[in-house]
């Protein structure tokens, strides 16, 4: 992320703090939804594992009882039975008793079972029952589930909505809702059917299975027939008879579904083998979808701790940053530096603050310090202008002077003596004039030729100067009076030794950007070693010679042009130096 330049450390502070807690937050939520997502992974096979395994006890019951049903028909005298059953007339005592034995030996196997019942194809019928033992049985031709179960091709069929009225004329047992397991029984040598069996068991038994040790406290188990009728439920209040299609499902294992009725439910469904009956186990999703509150809770600590922890640190750093540095600031305004120059921070802390406020104090001590010294110094110099203005009268003088003298030359026929005069005044008046800094090339050859001429009389022709200053530099502009102290160097320290033949060649030429001057002498040279020092010295990096034109000419053409630019010597010694001046090509 890019922050503008000029936004402040608190705005950034606090803009990283509150990246850091938003942070801190998402990948708290995340881990929380993570956790939660676990846990409701893990709730769906909970879920999905007790309906499969409720599934399967309810299987395994029916066909326990199935088995039970199967008791008559596997007797070695298998053909008393069917020969009972086919006789038209009314069964002897014998036979009834022989009917009533079988019936009771089914009973006996299975406490479940609360009747066993054996009829032949008219209707007519002997049992065994518990609880029922004033009861007087119907002849069920008649009845619907009797006539239903012989137009099927089924051997066996699972009937849950039978009630002992269905079979009994009289009963004490009321109305009590049965599920019924009726088996055909069938000659093998002749495949005829010859009677139908049927036991019995209280519809509460199968409500017993789906209540016990349910994982949920508001799951409610339904049992529905293949048709969509409900068979029995745990809570009968929530009917979820109007989502059958979307419930009923062909397979074994769990098919979830989540249906919305006065709350979202979780629910699952599956088809109990044998019986062709669906299992439907609903959970409200409050329950399904919560999350260990140790886990809420931990999570909600986190965030206040991190919260109070973020609330902690900003007051630390407005305390110990952010108003001291404003308190830094506001002494540091315009308005407030220059009346607290004489007085200091306070501040009783040792730490990088309180550094900074110590150099800070330091800083305006050596600020009035230089104020000081800065106004002694203008006094000073207010002082030294004065007695300048004072002493002009002698350049003035000695000017006039010089005018006399060439007004007398002249007067007396010393042509020599008047051009000494004259030129001698031309430099005078070139150099007293103040207001003008830079000047043109050739302004400054003009009285270098005045100078040099003035400077063969008294050295008697020792030397000859040559210029190769080209024309297309004579209107570059140049700071006044540079040359002049280099050719006086040149005929002082390079040629006064030589006893004749001595040259020096005065050359300018634009290279790029820049003008290049060149005062070259065949004079004496200078000595490896000194010359490095020579160039340190006009460099001010040492002071290892006394004189000063040189050292004033580099400092005025880098203060005037920059660090680029400036003076630097060459030397052969023996041979003759060079000084080079490089300034910018300037044309005005």
């Amino acid at each position: 992320m890019i922050l503008k330049n000029d936004i402040s450390i608190k705005r950034t502070t606090i803009l990283v703090f509150i990246i850091m807690y938003s942070l801190f937050f998402l990948m708290t939520s995340i881990n929380l939804y993570s956790y939660s997502q676990y846990e409701f992974s893990k709730t769906n096979k909970v879920i999905k594992n007790f309906n499969t395994t409720l599934s399967q006890q309810i299987y395994e019951k029916f066909n326990n009882l199935s088995d039970v049903s199967k008791y008559p028909l596997i007797i070695p005298d298998i053909d008393k039975l069917h020969s009972i059953l086919t006789s038209n007339e009314r069964y002897e005592i014998n036979d009834y008793n022989y009917l009533l034995y079988l019936c009771e030996m089914m009973l006996i196997q299975s406490e479940s079972i609360n009747g066993a019942f054996i009829y032949n194809l008219s209707g007519n019928g002997v049992f065994s029952s518990r609880n029922t033992p004033n009861s007087i049985i119907k002849n069920s031709l008649s009845e619907t589930w009797f006539k239903t179960f012989l137009e099927t091709e089924d051997t066996i069929s699972f009937i849950p909505f039978i009630k002992s009225t269905d079979i009994f004329e009289y009963t004490s047992s009321n109305s009590e809702s049965l599920i019924g397991i009726a088996r055909k029984i069938i000659d093998l040598k002749t495949q005829e059917v010859t009677g139908v069996l049927l036991i019995t068991i209280p519809i509460s038994d199968l409500l017993k299975i789906l209540t016990k040790d349910l994982p949920y406290n508001n799951q409610i188990l339904s049992v529905f027939d293949s048709t969509g009728k409900l068979i029995v439920s745990s809570n009968y209040d929530i009917d979820f008879s109007p989502f059958f299609d979307e419930l009923n499902t062909t397979s074994t294992e769990p098919n979830v579904k989540t249906i919305t009725n006065i709350d979202p439910y979780f629910t699952t469904s599956n088809r109990i083998p044998l019986t062709n009956w669906i299992l439907v186990s609903a959970i409200p999703n409050a329950d399904v979808y919560s999350i260990n509150s140790l886990y809420i809770f931990s999570f909600i600590t986190n965030i206040i701790f991190c919260s109070i922890l973020l609330i902690v640190l900003y007051n630390l750093f407005i305390n110990r940053i952010f108003n001291p540095i404003n308190y830094l600031i506001d002494n540091m305004e315009k308005s407030h530096i220059e009346k607290n120059l004489t007085s200091n921070l306070t501040y009783n802390k040792n730490d990088e603050i309180g550094i900074l406020v110590n150099s800070y104090n330091e800083m305006k001590g050596r600020i009035n310090d230089l104020i000081n010294i800065n106004y002694k110094n203008k006094i000073e110099q207010k002082d030294l202008e004065l007695k300048q203005l004072q002493n002009q009268i002698n350049p003035h003088f000695i000017y006039n002077t010089l005018e006399s003298i060439h007004m007398m030359a002249e007067l007396n026929d010393d042509e020599e003596t008047s051009i000494m005069a004259e030129y001698f005044g031309s430099i005078i008046r070139y150099s007293m004039n103040r207001k003008i800094n830079t000047v043109k090339l050739k302004e400054e050859i003009n009285i270098i030729d005045n100078y040099i001429y003035l400077q063969k009389i008294r050295f008697d022709q020792l030397f000859i100067i040559e210029n190769l200053i080209t024309e297309d530099v004579l209107e570059c502009e140049i700071i006044k009076m540079i040359i002049q102290p280099l050719i006086e160097n040149a005929i002082y320290h390079g040629l006064s030794e030589c006893s004749s033949n001595g040259k020096i060649i005065i050359q300018g030429q634009k290279i790029g950007n820049e003008l290049l001057l060149t005062i070259s002498d065949n004079g004496i040279g200078i000595q490896a070693e000194a010359l490095k020092d020579l160039n340190d010295y006009i460099n001010d990096k040492n002071n290892k010679f006394k004189g000063i034109a040189l050292r004033n000419i580099n400092r005025r053409l880098k203060l005037n042009y920059g660090e680029q630019y400036g003076l630097e010597i060459f030397s052969v010694f023996g041979h003759g130096t060079s000084m080079v001046l490089t300034l910018p090509y300037i044309i005005k």
